[in-house]
């Protein structure tokens, strides 16, 4: 059984909800009930336009901490996501920056939702705020030992604002996040919003038989060809105003896109 069979169509358009920033972020204003309206707005706004999944993340916590987050920042994510849990019927997600497993894995069996994306699975990368090691080993025990299997581990390979330590290639990475139990895996172009090379998504598809999603840079214009070659792909920048990232969703924007897709 894949993990995308929890999903309407075979192939999933999950987008991204990216929370406004959280307490203790550098940008925090000081208003929870705006993070919160935000959030129930944007994936009401995404469900209605078609989406089969959404992720909720703290994106605009960057620059991002390497350590779990603090009590203040998990209370408000939990908030959001119950939240939304309450308003959409669509399987959610969650991401936590930067690779913050334990939280997400934590978060999503607590509010009830169905996957994570965990950012640095198999291979250590250095990012801006220093050098992350995988937790792939660490992850699937604590899924196990909360009660927590039923809950999907994405992977990235390679992911976005980093590189690996190791001249790694990313079929080697592949093999090793199947090996290591991942549920799907994710590729990325360098940085959110860079399209995801489709011959890096061939190549993965080629050596496991796990789903492969694309990640990034996916738009009106090129999603039939990232769905030609995934299974899948998760939407952040084109769903916003002017196709800006810290925007807010444009609901127009959203639909376009899925139209795109599903013509």
């Amino acid at each position: 059984m894949s993990c995308l069979d929890i999903f309407t169509h075979n192939q999933p358009l999950i987008g991204v909800v990216h929370l406004l920033p959280l307490p203790g972020a550098p940008r925090f204003n000081g208003d929870i009930d705006a993070i919160l309206e935000q959030a129930e707005w944007e994936s009401q706004a995404l469900s209605a336009a078609g989406f089969d999944g959404l992720i909720i993340e703290n994106y605009n916590d960057e620059p991002f901490s390497l350590h779990e987050p603090e009590p203040e920042q998990l209370a408000v994510m939990a908030s959001a996501i119950t939240l939304i849990r309450r308003k959409v019927t669509i399987p959610l997600g969650v991401n936590v920056h930067f690779n913050a497993w334990r939280a997400e894995v934590a978060l999503a069996q607590a509010c009830k939702a169905q996957f994570t994306r965990v950012e640095v699975f198999v291979d250590t990368v250095v990012t801006p705020a220093g050098l992350v090691e995988p937790c792939c080993a660490d992850v699937v025990r604590y899924r196990q030992t909360i009660g927590a299997e039923r809950i999907a581990l994405w992977a990235d390979l390679h992911p976005k604002f980093s590189r690996n330590l190791l001249d790694t290639t990313i079929q080697e990475s592949a093999r090793d996040a199947k090996a290591c139990l991942a549920d799907a895996v994710i590729i990325t172009g360098a940085a959110t919003g860079v399209e995801t090379p489709l011959d890096d998504v061939r190549a993965v598809q080629e050596v496991i038989d796990l789903p492969v999603l694309v990640g990034s840079g996916a738009t009106p214009a090129n999603i039939q060809a990232m769905l030609r070659a995934a299974d899948g792909a998760i939407v952040g920048s084109a769903l916003k105003e002017g196709g800006e990232v810290h925007n807010r969703v444009s609901p127009a924007a959203a639909e376009r896109l899925v139209s795109a897709a599903r013509s």
